[in-house]
């Protein structure tokens, strides 16, 4: 786990930049979005601000995908650049948020980042819900089925195990 002290770093720190190499097994990207094969290469470039921390974010690689409309599986860059603000939980009863605030995270433990969760929060939001191989997929091929013809209807010979059901 790749944790960031931020109370250390910024004593000795006005702007905090560095490259890490991220395992796939160390993101923990859940499997059912998707497989992450390849270490991911993360920049981090952290800065203090009034209220937290801004993090500048800069991520390159890459997930097999499973295409909603065909079924195959595809590969899809993820390499993106996002810039967040983190801040301590608010201690008030009661919050409103503003439109600015959804792009705040929160740290779990004061002035510690855990940059495995970080990665992994903006890969699971960069992941379509619905997938494509490609934008115009035309989903399953109908000549993928291969059809027999019997008394003039096609059937799917991966039922002909029902039809000799009903024969016995």
């Amino acid at each position: 786990m790749t944790t960031l002290n931020l109370k250390e770093i910024f004593e000795s720190f006005d702007v905090f930049e560095k490259s890490y190499v991220l395992q796939p097994e160390a993101v923990g990207f859940p499997a059912e979005l998707g497989d992450i094969r390849e270490p991911l290469e993360v920049f981090v470039k952290i800065t203090r601000e009034r209220n937290g921390y801004k993090v500048h974010l800069s991520i390159v690689g890459s997930v097999e995908l499973e295409c909603s409309r065909c079924l195959s599986t595809f590969s899809k860059d993820l390499s993106q650049e996002r810039e967040k603000h983190i801040e301590r939980y608010p201690t008030e009863e009661t919050l409103s948020l503003s439109p600015e605030d959804l792009d705040v995270s929160f740290m779990e433990e004061p002035d510690i980042i855990n940059l495995e969760e970080l990665v992994r929060e903006e890969l699971i939001l960069s992941v379509p819900m619905k997938p494509l191989c490609k934008p115009d997929c035309s989903g399953i091929h109908h000549h993928a089925y291969i059809f027999e013809e019997e008394k003039g209807h096609p059937t799917d010979p991966r039922f002909a195990i029902l039809k000799n059901l009903l024969s016995e």
